[in-house]
């Protein structure tokens, strides 16, 4: 027996280095001092802690420049990695208990490691916020910073943290060294989190996490991982340690609203949510129109999402947005809209510096190009391009000229009809019309645009809406004002190359009235997003040049359609080079891989999508496209009008933007005279709206269609028309 104690007690000494008697009294010194030590560096209780954990947050979140709501997950993640490693812990020891010596040996143990952190406290402090800074500056540089003003301004979404971190790989490797510095390693600190980071990537690599040292082959990074999802590339590396917990929970996805003045793209395919996404980023903007502080437009062809908008309770009389809505709404044929696509304002333009009106002047007719350019089948030639240039600088000659009198202008004759308004040119332009103009060259481009012309005016809806001498909508001074503008182009109803020029002629006025707020203080520019669904239904070359000036003049536009097969080669790249955010959804195969170009990602990001969730890349915010998702049915759960509101709401539109179509048949009447004389080659030299005018209703009726039958040019009454019953935005 006394020999077998004394192999034990040289097998203790073998193992631990020491052997003696008195292990009670030193535990019990030992315990003092530790008690000591924490009074003395001010962490012996739960608020001293707390205390410590807020100094660390304070600290990290000063160098990191972190909001102060921050600051709070900064000191319960310092309080998970103390309580983790057992830090600054005084064990509750009964020194009447009995123990055995080797369970003495093991409470030296612990208090000689509490000991050696409250002996150098001051260094293990500043490790522990080294610790820190370094997760935290790892995740947040990832997640990017937004000021307060964006956030107030921009569009929020709350999205899980994980999908905001586009470069996960890289975040995971950064947090696991920062727990491995050379600093945390020479003090010996955090060893149950280092030892578990340890194991954690040597199973990742295929080797035993039990035999951490038996493992010689190349470690396998988490940038080299091929997790399937990011949860599983998280908890693969970082699970039983508290850093699992950086990336849960949910963070808030700001879109600034300087960046949405860049221009928004929105591909998605069919019944993925793409109408839901742009009634949640509408509905988020109507807040600042109720404050006066922005303008939204929404062009729509298919009906559903003025609808939508339109009904709400918040347009109703007495509420905040009754007085800031516009809706133009071709269903309602009984009161078409009063609308003139040569009606630009010229008044206001008078009263411009000279400088400001040719730019102006030049800008409109570039317009022009854009909007009649549909006209024609495909992209202009330079002999169609130059015949439009001339006769729009003429038509703004021309006193109330519509669309009528550009028919008119494509006709035979017409430069002996109109030589008293083309008498008023200038220069090159006066001598085009006198030489060129006539010639049997540009016959064959008159009468292209003249078929497609009669084409558009057998459309009654469209041709009422665009037959008066005056625009009843400015929408310059509605911009200006903070409305809200819906227009619905109606394509059930107005067609494909109604619904085309239809939007286009808003699109042009957008832009031409972008370009008369240089004439504004830039504090005075109100700023504008404006809403596209079904976009690529509208452009074509001219989109760089439009986006680039709505860009300058505080005007957001947001661009939506199915796919990008829509656009040509040179469309696509139009777009993508003026847009600064990019939504990519409900694709799979070939269109997976060609949006995932747009938006820089996988194809599988795009294809594992659900409903009402994008791929979005934000210039400058994200170096990848994240995941967003929002939220479905935001305008169907907000109140709505009455029936006696919609009615109400109704009126108000009619008297403010409409007219009735009986009031047509005035103009025809008082351009009988001009007719007669007309018929005789001569130009009566009167204005429409007085005595004698130029919109000639009674020579319409005559003049061949393109298939050479008798069209009526006559204004049709509504009654001609069977009107669709769930066309109307009301």
């Amino acid at each position: 027996m006394v020999a077998t104690k004394h192999l034990g007690a040289r097998l203790h000494r073998f193992v631990y280095g020491f052997f003696r008697q008195g292990d009670h009294a030193e535990v019990v010194h030992l315990h003092g001092r530790i008690d000591h030590l924490l009074q003395a560096n001010g962490v012996k209780t739960d608020r001293q802690l707390n205390d410590l954990c807020a100094r660390v947050a304070g600290d990290v979140g000063n160098v990191l420049h972190l909001p102060d709501e921050r600051r709070d997950e900064l000191r319960h993640f310092t309080a998970q990695l103390i309580a983790y490693e057992g830090m600054f812990r005084l064990p509750d020891v009964d020194f009447g208990e009995t123990r055995t010596t080797a369970q003495y040996w093991e409470l030296k143990d612990e208090l000689n490691a509490q000991k050696a952190l409250l002996e150098r406290f001051p260094a293990v402090e500043d490790a522990i916020t080294s610790l820190v800074q370094g997760c935290f500056g790892a995740l947040y540089d990832n997640l990017g910073k937004v000021g307060a003003d964006d956030v107030g301004n921009g569009i929020n979404v709350v999205t899980p943290r994980i999908d905001r971190i586009a470069s996960l790989g890289e975040v995971v490797e950064r947090i696991a060294v920062a727990a491995h510095v050379e600093e945390i390693e020479h003090l010996g600190l955090f060893p149950r989190l280092r030892k578990r980071l340890e194991a954690n990537f040597v199973a990742a690599s295929g080797g035993d996490p039990r035999d951490i040292d038996g493992f010689s082959r190349p470690l396998r990074m988490p940038s080299k991982f091929d997790a399937k999802t990011p949860e599983d590339l998280v908890v693969t590396y970082l699970s039983g340690t508290p850093l699992l917990e950086l990336f849960a929970g949910e963070e808030m996805f700001t879109i600034p609203q300087s960046i949405r003045f860049e221009h928004h793209h929105i591909i998605a395919g069919s019944g993925h949510g793409k109408t839901q996404t742009l009634q949640y980023l509408i509905a988020k903007d109507l807040d600042a129109v109720a404050s006066g502080e922005r303008s939204v437009i929404v062009i729509d062809s298919q009906g559903d999402l003025i609808s939508n908008i339109a009904g709400l309770k918040a347009f109703a009389p007495g509420e905040p947005l009754h007085d800031r809505v516009c809706i133009v709404d071709p269903t309602d044929i009984e009161w078409p809209v009063s609308l003139n696509l040569f009606d630009v304002g010229q008044a206001r333009l008078q009263s411009y510096p000279l400088l400001e009106r040719e730019r102006l002047t030049n800008s409109i007719l570039e317009l022009y190009d854009f909007v009649l350019g549909t006209l024609l089948s495909a992209e202009m030639t330079q002999k169609q391009s130059v015949i439009f240039r001339y006769v729009t600088r003429l038509m703004l000659h021309i006193p109330d000229a519509t669309i009528h009198t550009l028919r008119e202008l494509m006709e035979k004759g017409s430069e002996i009809r109109f030589a008293e308004h083309i008498a008023r040119l200038e220069g090159t332009a006066r001598h085009f019309f006198e030489t060129e103009f006539p010639s049997k060259e540009f016959a064959q481009t008159r009468q292209q645009v003249l078929r497609r012309l009669w084409g558009i005016l057998e459309n009654q809806t469209f041709e009422r809406m665009f037959s008066h001498p005056r625009s009843k909508l400015d929408l310059f001074a509605e911009m200006n004002a903070g409305k809200v503008i819906l227009i619905n182009t109606a394509k059930d109803l107005l067609k494909e190359s109604g619904t085309e020029i239809f939007g286009r002629f808003f699109i042009a006025m957008i832009a031409q009235a972008a370009q008369e707020r240089a004439t504004l203080p830039e504090s005075q520019r109100m700023p504008t997003m404006v809403y596209i669904d079904e976009a690529a239904d509208y452009f074509d070359r001219n989109v760089g040049i439009i986006l680039s000036q709505a860009r300058k003049f505080k005007i957001g536009m947001v661009l939506a359609h199915q796919y990008l097969g829509q656009l040509d080669s040179k469309l696509q790249d139009a777009f993508s080079a003026n847009t600064a955010i990019k939504f990519a959804g409900g694709f799979t195969g070939k269109d997976a891989r060609a949006a995932a170009q747009m938006v820089n990602c996988d194809p599988a990001l795009i294809e594992a999508q659900p409903k009402g969730a994008f791929a979005a890349h934000v210039r400058g915010m994200t170096r990848a496209a994240i995941p967003l998702r929002f939220p479905l049915g935001t305008l169907e759960e907000m109140p709505r009008m009455s029936p006696d509101e919609q009615d109400a709401l109704r009126d108000k539109m009619r008297a403010n933007y409409a007219v009735h179509y009986s009031e047509l048949s005035r103009y025809q009447s008082k351009s009988e005279d001009h007719e007669d004389a007309g018929a005789q080659g001569e130009d009566s030299g009167e204005d429409i709206g007085e005595e004698g005018g130029t919109t000639p209703w009674e020579r319409a009726e005559a003049a061949p269609s393109a298939n050479s039958k008798t069209k009526s040019n006559r204004p049709h009454p509504p009654g001609d028309i069977e009107k669709p019953d769930d066309e109307s935005a009301w």
